[in-house]
Parts: C-alpha cells; structure tokens; sequence
C-alpha cells in the first residue's frame, strides 16, 4: 500500500509557551517538504497565541486557520479533517514530537491494511503511558525527552499491539478511513471528550483496527485528571458512549485488567536501567575472559580475575562488559563504573570445546553482542572454552582488540607448559614431542595436535592489535613463540591495592631486633595443587629436617598429599576470600613465604599479598617470580626445582637468622609498588589510543530486542517486585542452604542409597522409617 503525505492538524487554545515548543519539535524533526502543520486557533483568548502565530508567517509547510467562533476540540478537529485531504495526525499542542517520529509512526499505518488508527506510545497517554501503564509519568532520570525516545526506538519488539481505542495527544488516522465512516461526532460529544473512542468504535465496527506503535515515543505534558465543569462533561459522554457501544466499557476493562501491552513495559521496565547509551562514555569495552571476577561461574576465582576486577572498578567513562562461555552458554555481564549493571544469557544448542577453533553459532552471538551494545574496544584476558573466533570479528568490523596474556594457553591449551607429571617442558628438549604428550594424556589426542594450535593461533593473533603481559620474561617467550609479536607486545606490571598493611605489620610482624627466631612460621599461600608445587610442597614439608619450623597451608588444597598429611608442626588454614588474607596473616605471624611453583608465573598475585603484609619470600628461579624478586630484593630465589637445592637455600635463611631478614623486610618497605589507579591509568592511556569512530565501517547483526529480552528474563524473573539485587542474594541465600543440606550425613546416606542397588534402597526406606516410628513412640 502506498504511503500517503499527512497533515498534521493542531488544535489551539491558549498555552502559547507549550504550543512554540511543540512547533519547534515540529519543525526539528517533520520533513515538511512532504508533509503539512496546520495549526487552528479556537479563538484563543490569550493574546499571546496570536503574537506567536504572526511570527511564523510565509513559514513553509506551515498552515494557519483561525475559527472565527469557539468550536471546542471536536469541531476545530473537525475543521481540520475537512480542510486535509490526506492522512492526518491529530496532535495536542502541549505535545513534544522526536526524531524521525511520523515516519515511524506511518511505517506502522502502512504495515497492515486493516490498520485504521495509530497512537505511539507516550509519558501521559493513559493506555498508552510508558514506563507505568495508565499513569502519568515523568521522564526517567538521566534521560531527556529526546534521550528516551531514542531508547524506546532501539530497545521496541515492535509488535505494534492492538488497542480498543486511540488516544488523542496523538492520533494518526488515514484518509480512506475519514473518507469511509466520516469524522468525529460534534453533534453528540460537542466541545469534546470520548469522541475520539467513538470514532474508534466505528472503526472497530468497519472491520479495521486501532494500533500501538511501541517504537516511537513522544512526549505529553497535558494532565490526565479531570475536575469540575470537565469531569461532569466527561462523565455526560462516557454514558453516552457506553450506552451506544455497550461492549465498550467491558472491552477496556478487560484489556486494562489482561493488559496485553504487558511485554511492551516490561520490555521497557527491564532493558530500562541496563540500556547502553554508548554517546554518554567514551566507548564500551568488551571483556573476554574465562571467569567472572564477582561470581565463580566456571572454577574458583583467581588473579586474572582479580586484574580485571580492579580495572573495571575503576572505570569512569566507559561500560564494561564481561563474556564468559562454561562452552553451553556464553554470558554477558554488564558494569558501569564497577557497578554491576545487567546480567545476559545466550545458550548454544552446540557445545564448544578445545578442537573447536571456529565456531559458527558463537560467531554469530558475539557478533551481535559487539553490534547490540556498540562495542568500542575488545579487550581480551583469556579464551578458555571460548573459540578463537573473537579477534576475526573485531577485526572485520574495524573494531580494536588487546589481548592481555596471563599464562602461556596460546603456546600450549594445557596453560602453565607443564608436561603430563608436572614437569616444565621447555627445560627439557624435544617440546613439540612433549607437547603432544601431555595433550594426548589431558584430551585423548592422537594427532599431532600442537602444530594446529600453533596455527591457528598464528592467523587469530594477527587479528590483535595490541598484546599486553604482566612481566618481561612473559613478553621475551612469547616473541620467541611468536616472532611477529615483537612489535605489538610490551609489559604492564599489575597494580595492586595498598592499604594500611605495612604500616601494622611492622608492629605486628617484625621480631624483636637483634634475637634470635627460635621457631620459623613458614607459609604456603594460595591453591595449592601439582601445578602450583604441591608435590615439593609437600617433600619440603615431609623431609625438612631442622625441626624448629611451623608449616602453614593457606589455601585450597588441591592434592590429596597434602590433604592427607598430619605433622605436630602443621597447621591447614584453609581457603580463604581475598579480604581475609591480612588478619590470616597477621594473626599467624608469618616469617617466611614459599612460593614453589614448577612453571614460570606471569606474575603471581600471592607473591604480592606476602609482601604487602611485610613477609619475606622464597620462589623457583623462573618466570615473574624471580623476576620480581631479584627487581625488589624481597627474597630468595632457589638454584632449582629440585629439593636439595630448596632446602639448601632454606638452610641459608634460617642461619643467617634476623639481621638478613630484617634487610628483606626494608627492601620490601622501601619499595615503591605500583598501585591499582596507576595501572589503571596506564590502561586507560592505551584504550584512547586506539579509540575509533562510533560508526562501524560494515553493517553488524544486532539481536532482535525480543530475543535479548529473554536472555535478560533468563536471569532474573521481572515479575516480580524485588529488585534484581535483592533477587541474587536471594540465590545466593538459596544455594548456601542447599550446599549446607548437602553435606548433612543425611543427605550423604540418602546419595549413597540412591547409587546403589534397588534392593540396598529398599532397606534403607525401611531402614528409615523404623527409625522415625521408633523416634515418635518415644515420644
């Protein structure tokens, strides 16, 4: 059907402050050429109106009529309809039209041929109010009218509902409808109220349809109460409404009670607080990760996320937004000055796994993902179960990609170059061989599989723009693995959040000058498992001979060594939070820190956490940790990974005793740390370098905003009144007790019940129940 040209009828009376901005409105946002204002004066009585009317005179595509008595609304609308002899929009003058609002609104017209009416959604429209159906809203903090007019058009499912009847701020009626059941009734509804319903009776009767246009808004700032003289007049015409269409007031009741534009304001409701209106930062930046750093959605939390935590916190003037992928399902989280913000779910009916280096349903999603939320920037931290599909798409879109490098899993999937017995490949010849070793031990693999992630991740990595490691001797293997690097990768040191620990651990931590330690409080901090030197952990532990040492394991424990291992001079700790480390270590006066881990360290956040906390430390000689200690002077580095030379070492210490321990613990006093906000700085340096325009080179997918709805729904049920915060930590309540139920020996006997046999059940149940017929005769 063709679209016709409108005109746009305006009824005047009095209100010439409102009556100019809605012109201006007009006259920013209507394309004239096509289109015609015709503003009727209903014999204003303030003189202003017409002051304001000789201004706009010989103004194109601008009409203006004067009633030469007061017709009331009805009849000046009237008046209108029959001077038009196209399409016309009925517009309140205390009204504020939006961008591109009558092309919006005539694409809906002209979607259907049985639509008669449409009405765009509006602050103060009754049926048509949004946020809060049938109230009279203000616009949302932080937006403006413009700001949210925008927002509804982007986040619209454009469903363009059905309603029984039209509402008069703004009404878009075509001319084959006026044309067939003729115009308003001024006879019977005189000056006005309820005469637009009755046109949309008739129209309902004519067998056309009255629509909602739910992706363009427009601004009402009329009242919707009604007192004296109005209210009796309103009262006189609904009567007669409802006596001549006896249906009527049923049908708006029962669409006011079903509320079938229930998923137009919760769509709105919802999308609402977690829209992305990327013209208020300086970009949006996507985070790609393995983790969350504010949940242990895949394995507990650890320094990675740490990092990313304490950059995204301290984002001022950029969204944040986290992906992980558990290889089911990639989720997005959302954050907004380290603020969390919004939480998406987007399940893959195919899996990915290791071999999957592309993978087209991935793709796709973060292809929308980058799209939907105008990502600016990729910033890459880790891609476990994620495929490499990432820096291809950034790169065709012309978006910018960094990739930070934590540990070694572009070299290696198996991430710490550690062989299938926990032995550094790299020292010990034939790698290619070594590395397909430990694969087929880790995956099954038979092929050689290590020559085509070595591929692979060559032509992902020359998609990246910028790689980041957080020391040199990461930097120097990488370019050695990938020579093509050289030019693209340099080393940011982790910043760290320094408190009042060193201050008090002075006091708290130093011995007595001068005296000797008579028993060594020597630590292990961390997860403590074959990848992280559990087993000469536990040599060290078990074979030390001097016997004035206390043993500490701080930590998880990952190895069944040392689960299984009780001495008199060992204390378990435990796991502990983040938070927790400083009275742990205070509280145990630790003199000595070791950290054994058999593979090279990029950086090592528990090496951080002791000497923040003024606790010396003895490492392996390789990767971040010596390479920073030999930069502080706050420790020792053993000769090698083999015990004798740790205990060797160890020996040293303790005989030296408290002079050259106390020299250790001025280098670490003394020495300047990097903090959080200066690394930060630092990235947000780099992220302005590599700023780019706002407006993509290519056309990128975007998600149909019905389908985001649902992965935001996915999260958190809105139909309810809790917030979505109060909602998580309902979760979290929830998950608590049933972790709790499940470690009861109840629970336990029951799991073990149901793992066995019918008939082992079945004497169980019995088992039971005696017990509880036992348990209620004794009472």
């Amino acid at each position: 059907m063709e679209v016709r040209s409108c005109d746009i009828i305006i009824p005047v009376y009095n209100a010439p402050e409102e009556l100019e901005e809605c012109v201006n409105s007009l006259f920013r946002f209507t394309n004239l050429m096509e289109n015609r204002i015709v503003i009727i004066n209903d014999c204003s009585p303030d003189p202003r109106v017409n002051e304001y009317l000789d201004t706009l005179d010989n103004q194109e595509g601008l009409i203006i009529l004067q009633n030469e008595e007061n017709l009331g609304f009805v009849g000046t609308v009237n008046r209108g309809m029959s001077f038009s002899q196209e399409d016309v929009i009925l517009l309140n003058s205390d009204t504020v039209v939006t961008a591109g609002w009558l092309e919006k609104i005539k694409e809906v017209a002209y979607s259907d041929r049985s639509i008669a009416t449409v009405t765009p959604l509006t602050n103060n429209g009754s049926i048509c109010s949004v946020p809060k159906f049938l109230e009279d809203n203000s616009i949302p903090e932080g937006y403006t009218v413009e700001s949210f007019a925008h927002f509804i058009e982007n986040i619209s499912l454009k469903e363009y509902p059905e309603i029984p009847t039209a509402v008069g701020f703004c009404m878009y009626i075509k001319r084959e409808i006026i044309d067939e059941i003729g115009l308003f009734d001024q006879e019977t509804f005189g000056k006005g109220y309820a005469e637009e319903n009755d046109f949309c009776c008739r129209v309902i009767e004519h067998g056309y349809k009255n629509v909602l246009d739910d992706h363009t808004f427009i601004y009402h700032k009329g009242s919707m109460s009604f007192k004296g003289e109005k209210l009796a007049l309103l009262n006189k015409n609904l009567k007669t409404l409802n006596a001549r269409y006896p249906y009527y007031e049923k049908d708006v009741h029962d669409f006011i009670v079903k509320n079938p534009l229930k998923r137009v304001h919760e769509n709105i409701t919802i999308r609402l607080p977690h829209y992305v209106d990327s013209y208020k930062t300086r970009g949006n930046i996507l985070y790609v990760l393995h983790n969350f750093f504010d949940e242990s959605y895949t394995q507990p939390i650890g320094g990675t996320e740490y990092h990313v935590k304490d950059i995204v916190s301290e984002l001022e003037d950029y969204y944040a937004f986290v992906l992980v992928t558990n290889g089911n399902e990639l989720v997005l989280k959302q954050y907004l000055k380290g603020n969390f913000v919004a939480k998406y779910h987007f399940p893959l009916h195919d899996s990915i796994s290791i071999q999957h280096f592309h993978h087209q349903e991935y793709s796709e999603i973060v292809e929308k993902i980058l799209g939907t939320f105008e990502i600016s920037l990729v910033h890459i931290h880790h891609l476990i179960r994620h495929s490499f599909d990432i820096p291809h798409i950034a790169h065709k879109f012309n978006i910018p990609v960094i990739f930070t490098l934590h540990d070694y899993y572009l070299i290696s999937p198996k991430v710490n170059l550690l062989d299938e017995n926990n032995k550094y490949i790299l020292e010990s010849g034939n790698e290619e061989e070594k590395f397909n070793s430990s694969l087929r031990a880790a995956y099954g693999f038979h092929t050689p599989f290590i020559k085509k992630w070595s591929e692979k991740v060559e032509d992902m990595i020359s998609k990246v723009d910028q790689f980041i490691t957080p020391c040199d001797f990461t930097r120097d293997l990488f370019i050695k693995y990938f020579p093509s690097l050289e030019s693209r990768i340099f080393a940011i040191e982790h910043g760290v959040t320094i408190e009042n620990n060193l201050a008090d651990s002075e006091i708290s931590s130093v011995k007595s000058e001068g005296k000797e330690i008579k028993e060594w409080n020597i630590g292990f901090l961390g997860g403590l498992a074959p990848n992280k030197g559990s087993d000469l952990i536990y040599k060290l532990i078990t074979k030390y001979p001097k016997n004035n040492i206390k043993w500490h394991l701080i930590g998880g424990l990952g190895d069944q060594k040392l689960n299984l291992l009780n001495q008199n001079n060992l204390q378990k700790h435990g796991e502990y939070k983040r938070e927790e480390l400083t009275h742990i270590i205070k509280q145990l006066d630790l003199d000595l820190v070791c950290l054994l881990s058999p593979w090279p360290e990029t950086f090592s956040y528990t090496l951080t956490e002791a000497w923040l906390h003024d606790v010396p430390v003895l490492v392996t000689p390789m990767g971040a940790l010596k390479e920073r200690v030999n930069k502080v002077g706050g420790g020792w580095v053993s000769q090698s990974l083999e015990l004798s030379d740790v205990m060797k070492k160890l020996d040293e210490i303790i005989d030296d005793g408290q002079e050259e321990l106390a020299r250790i613990k001025i280098n670490i006093r003394e020495y300047k740390f990097k903090t959080k906000l200066e690394m930060v700085a630092q990235y947000i340096e780099l992220y302005g370098k590599f700023e780019v325009s706002k407006e993509l080179t290519k056309t990128i997918t975007v998600f149909d905003n019905a389908a985001l709805l649902v992965s935001l729904k996915y999260y958190f049920p809105h139909d309810s009144n809790i917030t979505s915060h109060e909602y998580q930590n309902q979760l979290n309540q929830l998950e608590t007790e049933l972790m709790n139920m499940r470690n009861t020996i109840g629970w336990k006997v029951l799991t073990k019940l149901r793992n066995n046999n019918k008939g082992t059940l079945k004497m169980g149940k019995k088992l039971i129940y005696f017990i509880l017929k036992f348990k209620a005769i004794k009472r």
